[in-house]
Formats: C-alpha cells, sequence, structure tokens
C-alpha cells in the first residue's frame, strides 16, 4: 500500500470552491476575522472527511521542556524594585536547581492573557505573579494545576497562595512620621491609579486615613498623578522617574502648599529630589521627600531616601520556597489542599530626605 498523501489546506479549498487563505483562518481559528457559520462548519466538516485533523499536533498536551522551571510574571524592569525581587527569586531558585524564565506584561491585560494561555500549554515548576494582574480567574485555573504565588498586595478573589504586603500599611507609617515632623500638608506623587493597580490605591488610603485621625482636612493631601494615556509616552525604563520629576516641577512651580512629598515607589521618589534641587530648594529643609521599596539606590549618601522596606528579598525567597515546598509534598504522595498567605510587616527606613517642617524652623 503506497503512502497516505498529506492532505494540505489547498486540497480543502479546491473541494469547497472556496480560497486557500479562507480556509487556513478558519482552521487556525485566526482572531478578529469574521466567516458566516456556514462557511465555518463547511469547512470543518471537509477537513475532518479528508483526514486533515489527524495531520495536526495536538496542542493540548502539555509540553514538559519546561518542567523545571518558574515562571516569574512581572509588569516591567525598570523600577528597580522588581529587578531586586525578581534576583531574589532566581537566587533562591538555583538553591533548589531551578531554572526561571521572566515575562513582561507592563500591566497589559492582553498581553497576559497570551502569556497565560501559552503557559497553560506547558507543565511547570510553578508561576510567581509579581503584582496584581487582571486575569485573577485563569491564574486561579491555572492554579488548580500547577503552584501559582502572588507577591504584593492580595489580589482579589484570588484562590493561590500569596506573599502579602497590605500597602496601607506603611503609608500610614509614612504620613505618621511626617506629621511628627510637623508637615500638615502633603503631596502624594504617583503613577496612573486605576482600579488594577490595588498597590498605589492602598498607599493612597492609608495617608488619607492617617490625616484623617490626625483631624486634617481632605485638602491638606495633594494627589499629584498622570492620565495613563500620557504616562504611557514616556520611556519605559525612566517612566516612574519622569514622572515624578514632571509632577514635582509642576507642583513648585504651582506655589504648592505641601511640604513634604510621598513617592508611589522609590524611583518615583527620586524624580520628586531631582525636581526639588533642580529648582534650587534644598532637601530635607525646604521640602521632605519619601519613598517605598528601599531600593539599593535609597541608601546612597548623595541620596539618602527615607523609605520602607517590606523585605522585598525575603518574599522573593519565599514564595520559591513555597513552590519547592509543594513539589515536595506531591512527591511524598501527599496533595496539598491548603491555600497558604504569608506577610511581613513593613519597617520605616529613616534617612536625610526627611527633617522637621520648614515653617518649624523658621
Amino acid at each position: 500500500m503506497g503512502k497516505r498523501k498529506k492532505v494540505t489546506t489547498r486540497d480543502i479549498a479546491e473541494a469547497l470552491g472556496v480560497s486557500q487563505s479562507t480556509v487556513s483562518m478558519i482552521l487556525s481559528e485566526k482572531p478578529r476575522v469574521s466567516f458566516s457559520q456556514d462557511t465555518v462548519d463547511k469547512v470543518r466538516a471537509m477537513a475532518e472527511q479528508m483526514g486533515y485533523a489527524e495531520q495536526v499536533p495536538d496542542v493540548s498536551r502539555k509540553s514538559k521542556a519546561l518542567a523545571n522551571t518558574i515562571i516569574a510574571i512581572c509588569p516591567n524592569l525598570s523600577g528597580g524594585y522588581y529587578s531586586m525581587l525578581l534576583h531574589s527569586i532566581i537566587e533562591q531558585a538555583n538553591q533548589h536547581k531551578y531554572t526561571v524564565l521572566t515575562v513582561t506584561t507592563l500591566r497589559d491585560a492582553r498581553i497576559e492573557h497570551i502569556y497565560l494561555d501559552l503557559l497553560a500549554r506547558n507543565q511547570l515548576a510553578g508561576i510567581i505573579v509579581l503584582y496584581p494582574m487582571a486575569q485573577i480567574p485563569k491564574l486561579n485555573e491555572l492554579a488548580g494545576k500547577v503552584p501559582v504565588i502572588s507577591i504584593g498586595d492580595k489580589p482579589g478573589s484570588y484562590h493561590f497562595d500569596a506573599v502579602v504586603l497590605d500597602s496601607k500599611k506603611p503609608a500610614m507609617m509614612i504620613a505618621e512620621h511626617l506629621l511628627s515632623l510637623g508637615h500638615t500638608h502633603l503631596a502624594y506623587v504617583t503613577t496612573p491609579v486605576h482600579g488594577q493597580e490595588v498597590g498605589r490605591i492602598r498607599r493612597l488610603a492609608g495617608i488619607r486615613q492617617c490625616l484623617e485621625e490626625h483631624g486634617l482636612p481632605e485638602d491638606h493631601l495633594e494627589i499629584l498623578s498622570t492620565s495613563r494615556k500620557e504616562f504611557a509616552k514616556y520611556p519605559g525604563d525612566r517612566a516612574e522617574y519622569q514622572n515624578g520629576y514632571d509632577r514635582t516641577i509642576e507642583a513648585l512651580q504651582n506655589g504648592t502648599a505641601s511640604t513634604a512629598f510621598i513617592g508611589n515607589n522609590d524611583m518615583t521618589a527620586l524624580g520628586i529630589m531631582d525636581a526639588i534641587t533642580k529648582l534650587g530648594y534644598k532637601i530635607p529643609f525646604d521640602y521632605s521627600v519619601c519613598g517605598f521599596d528601599n531600593i539599593p539606590l535609597a541608601s546612597m549618601k548623595q541620596i539618602s531616601l527615607t523609605t520602607i522596606e517590606h523585605a522585598t528579598v525575603q518574599k522573593g525567597h519565599e514564595a520559591v520556597d513555597l513552590i519547592h515546598k509543594k513539589h515536595s509534598q506531591d512527591h511524598s504522595g501527599r496533595q496539598p489542599s491548603y491555600t497558604v498567605r504569608l506577610e511581613y510587616e513593613p519597617q520605616l527606613i529613616v534617612r536625610n530626605s526627611t527633617g522637621k517642617c520648614r515653617k518649624n524652623l523658621r
């Protein structure tokens, strides 16, 4: 018996009297292309009749090529914090003989969807998510098949493990510190604040709550932000710094009443500091500045930024250890049925960028 001829999309097209591109787009389920249901049904039926489907690899079978690999999903690598966190993950993964692959999403829900669909086709050691993603339902689904660990503020409606930081708590610590120095008008300088950015929202809520508890009116907090559209125009490798710089320049030129600036992270705070010195003011005599994350640059003598340490390195190590622990239990024949939630207490690191309010010095 001769070898069976391979069926092509051209064969199917000729049998139906349609174009080859029509057949190709229908069988590959090409997005954003529309055909009548009658045409779709005829193409699929003919493909099955001619044995075309038998020649297509079964993509539902999970590849084992990444079985010893941890996937770290982060929004970007420009802020210092994520680079530091990824380094700690890789460091601990090496201890347990895992490899680490990093994917960046730019906080785009469409890109998240693409990556998670791709990851679902592979057998993985685990997934570590470094920020609150939009695709929580897909992550919940994946968590039923592979260890998924979230690092950072608790995402809503998640059913997977998490190493948590409640950003409201450190924000209250920062605000309390500034109020203790006599500052009564604060500015919160932030990248875009919207529903997905849990950390930024909770930091703002923490500052507000602290002011309220001290009996200060709402207008004593100035929110300096930008739209998502405008923020997207900044170069990706310095967007947070540039946003901090630009918003502070505007505030100072407009005669702000604020005497202390709080950046939503350390990179934003560095932009704030450069803006203040650019206009000839002194830190902390004229203005105090705080950030969050305690990235390595923050401790440099020339910067000396007051910030929040929230165990970034330890959280990365802990996330890898959770994955390894779950695999160890799998190998012992006992399937883990629990969800872990670990929380590290934040620590205020006071440096030279904060001082008594200038109104109390003159």
